[in-house]
């Protein structure tokens, strides 16, 4: 009938992201790209999106490993960052400016971001004394044992997720990632 929308056949049919097989995900995205694009390479399109479905589930993972710590707010992604390069400078204090690079975030999120830790006690903004353009992010008392708390986690999380591989394979997964950067 004219106007009227047919349903798609169940091999177009949506696969959920967190449908159980991975595989099956990536192959109905790669058969969608290539049935847009005349031109993807599939192969290449097949990598992204099994990298992104990967750092997906990942990041959920991690979400859910952290908030069984109880903690009073989230720490995960960038702020896990702002709060990682803070504790490892000496001072556990660092320029916003200066910050943003080492966590390779915006200035902009950095600021963000800070904003957001300072408002729950683990950073405090502080001003310069000599420069009252410059802000300092400084890791509070409670910043530090809250990501003391954290940091066995993820390193637990990081190491289980690669615990099927070989070091020949994770060494060279990470130079074929390092390859993407």
């Amino acid at each position: 009938m004219a106007g009227q929308v047919s349903e798609p056949d169940a091999a177009h049919a949506p696969v959920s992201v967190n449908s159980a097989d991975p595989q099956e995900w990536v192959t109905v995205g790669v058969r969608q790209y290539a049935e847009l694009l005349g031109s993807a390479d599939p192969l290449a399109i097949a990598v992204q999106l099994m990298l992104w479905l990967a750092n997906h589930r990942q990041v959920l993972d991690n979400t859910r490993a952290i908030d069984a710590l109880d903690l009073p707010v989230s720490i995960t992604g960038s702020r896990l960052a702002i709060m990682r390069t803070l504790y490892c400078t000496p001072e556990k204090r660092m320029a916003l400016s200066k910050l943003s690079k080492a966590a390779g975030i915006s200035p902009t999120m950095a600021t963000n971001l800070v904003g957001a830790l300072a408002k729950t006690g683990l950073v405090r903004r502080v001003g310069s004394e000599s420069d009252r353009r410059v802000s300092f992010a400084e890791l509070t008392p409670e910043g530090e044992e809250t990501f003391l708390r954290v940091l066995p986690v993820m390193s637990e999380r990081m190491t289980a997720s690669c615990a099927t591989f070989s070091q020949e394979e994770k060494e060279l997964l990470l130079s074929l990632l390092q390859r993407l950067c």
